[in-house]
């Protein structure tokens, strides 16, 4: 994990609210590549109650990434960008496709079923597999998997790589009401401060 966050390039420093309305006019690209002026520090740090100086934040190309440990504790945050589009009906189509169950963006990897979730965005869908919240808001169509709690427990003994992926596997699939409840918080925030600006 250290070797990829290690190969994170830092994302702005750029606190401000959800989305502002000058990163919605950029090019798609430049929201893309730079996702933590999405869901910002700050509203991590809100949402958790850490103080934001202490939150690493790195990012490459679309994704952006929160994280910080504190004895057994551990915050992780993601934050996908997928789509900035010129036009809110092809975001739209984009999140449509996803979250349908049935398109060629919800095909090639374990999603759904999926859950409407109220009051985020535009549109929400709750991915139950996983605990990804897949969320449309105007021209922009992110996902966001958070996660506060304890951290997983370190294996006592070295074992084969593959046991290390499966034990990483079974403690995500166990913690998934603790991601449930940490991405619907941080959502909360999210939503908070757009409906500031």
């Amino acid at each position: 994990m250290a070797l990829v966050l290690a190969a994170l390039a830092g994302c702005a420093a750029d606190h401000g609210a959800a989305v502002p309305e000058a990163a919605l006019l950029q090019p798609a690209d430049d929201l893309r590549s730079a996702p933590c002026t999405v869901v910002t520090r700050d509203m991590v740090s809100a949402a958790f109650s850490i103080d934001p100086a202490l939150i690493e934040q790195s990012s490459m190309s679309s994704l952006c990434v929160y994280r910080w440990e504190g004895g057994d504790e551990l915050l992780d945050v993601t934050v996908h960008v997928t789509a900035v589009e010129p036009d809110e009906r092809h975001a739209r189509a984009a999140f449509e496709d996803a979250t349908s169950g049935r398109g060629t963006g919800s095909s090639s990897r374990d999603v759904g079923p999926f859950e409407d979730v109220d009051d985020v965005g535009d549109q929400a869908r709750f991915d139950t597999v996983n605990s990804d919240l897949h969320v449309l808001n105007d021209r922009v169509y992110f996902t966001l998997n958070a996660y506060f709690g304890p951290a997983m427990e370190l294996a006592t003994s070295p074992g084969e790589p593959a046991n290390a992926i499966d034990a990483r596997t079974q403690w995500w699939q166990a913690t998934l009401p603790q991601r449930r409840h940490g991405t619907q918080t941080l959502a909360s925030v999210w939503m908070d401060e757009d409906r500031r600006r």
